[in-house]
């Protein structure tokens, strides 16, 4: 592709404001974000002008008709994320995909008052493998390029995590890392059909993408393959469904959940014998907490994503800093806190964008591609699985 790549954006909410704010930040790529979809028309205006941004369109199968776009960055709600996916690539155009991949939502004709309690976990696996099974061969059929949205990838400190490791020759014999704040103020988050699962397939997938992105890394280094997962053991709850807690006001963590976890952890086994504890909630106090260790066999390295001490502040009312953003998720802007100098930036979406945009460009697959996201919707509803019947599950690509 000699030409500028020319993009379409779907989805006018949280996930299209930060991927637009983050192209702004991308260089050394030819792009330009020549249209937003969306179906709320003011939403959609307010940031196709803040990010100048020169055209809205109604209808997504416009969007995807249209020969003046290439890349479609999918930016919608985790239930989209499969069908348009598929769309998309029938259309021809290369696809940035926000994690995560899809996955279970109910049956079909389920309707508002469907709930997962006491529905089997081994359906809601079989569908989600058939579901990356469709996208896969979509994908295949059209020669598009697909690119995952797993920023942790792309972030800073993980990057550097990762150079450390070849530098030091390291096998990597463990990885711990975890994903967690106080609770999602999002309605649908409370609700399995509407949002997929609990803690771990909303918060999870970052540590468990990372995880699997070192593994494939080091054993690419090693072997040219990557080294990849066989099996997971999870378990998942609702802390905040403890007595005592229920009992107790004033409430400082997100409550209200309906039939999902906001806990779950889970060991991911992959096939050199090594292993990952990964964790997720929403029962932290604090700030959103993200890190990643790797522990080698000649360095450790902990990648500290949120918080970190790039900048550390200090107020003794939190009402001095109502005009200035410090970072995701805190409860008070009192006492000492660590502001983020530049979230997107730490956080790896420029990068991220940036790479997608090469690997487009270029016809190679990303960093971030379709069997890291393959790999990380089988592993979280295997831990699904894994929790509700207490035992080891063996991933199916090497079930034999």
């Amino acid at each position: 592709m000699d030409e500028k790549v020319r993009i379409g954006v779907i989805g006018s909410g949280f996930a299209a404001h930060f991927h637009l704010a983050s192209y702004s930040k991308v260089y050394g790529e030819a792009f330009e974000v020549v249209a937003l979809c969306s179906r709320n028309r003011p939403q959609a205006a307010a940031l196709a002008q803040a990010f100048h941004v020169p055209r809205i369109v109604d209808d997504i199968d416009a969007l995807l008709a249209d020969p003046m776009i290439d890349v479609v960055d999918i930016c919608v709600p985790n239930h989209l994320h499969t069908e348009l996916t598929i769309r998309a690539a029938q259309h021809g155009k290369h696809i940035i995909c926000e994690k995560p991949l899809g996955g279970f939502f109910g049956p079909e004709g389920a309707g508002k008052t469907w709930s997962a309690d006491g529905f089997s976990r081994r359906a809601m696996l079989d569908s989600v493998m058939e579901q990356s099974a469709r996208v896969q061969d979509a994908v295949a059929r059209a020669g598009v390029t697909f690119c995952y949205g797993e920023n942790w990838v792309y972030a800073p400190p993980i990057t550097k995590l990762n150079r450390l490791m070849a530098a030091s020759a390291s096998v990597i014999m463990r990885i711990e890392g975890e994903e967690s704040h106080s609770g999602s103020h999002a309605a649908y988050a409370r609700h399995w059909r509407t949002a997929g699962g609990g803690s771990l397939l909303r918060l999870c997938v970052h540590p468990i993408g990372a995880a699997l992105f070192l593994k494939y890394e080091e054993g690419r280094r090693r072997g040219g393959v990557p080294i990849r997962p066989v099996s997971v053991i999870a378990h998942a709850t609702q802390l905040s469904a403890i007595a005592a807690f229920q009992q107790q006001e004033p409430k400082h963590i997100g409550t209200g959940w309906q039939d999902v976890e906001d806990f779950a952890s889970l060991i991911v086994t992959f096939d050199d014998g090594s292993v990952a504890q990964l964790t997720s909630t929403d029962t932290r106090l604090g700030g959103i907490r993200n890190f990643l260790s790797a522990y080698g066999s000649r360095a450790v390295v902990t990648a500290n994503i949120n918080p970190n001490t790039a900048c550390q502040a200090y107020t003794p009312d939190g009402a001095y800093f109502d005009s200035e953003y410090l970072v995701e998720k805190t409860e008070t802007k009192e006492g000492w806190s660590f502001p983020a100098p530049d979230e997107d930036a730490v956080t790896g979406y420029p990068e991220e964008l940036r790479d997608f945009l090469g690997a487009i460009r270029e016809g190679r697959a990303p960093k971030s591609d379709l069997m890291l996201a393959m790999d990380v919707m089988e592993i979280v509803y295997a831990a699904y699985l894994s929790a509700e019947s207490g035992t080891r599950v063996t991933l199916a690509s090497f079930s034999g």
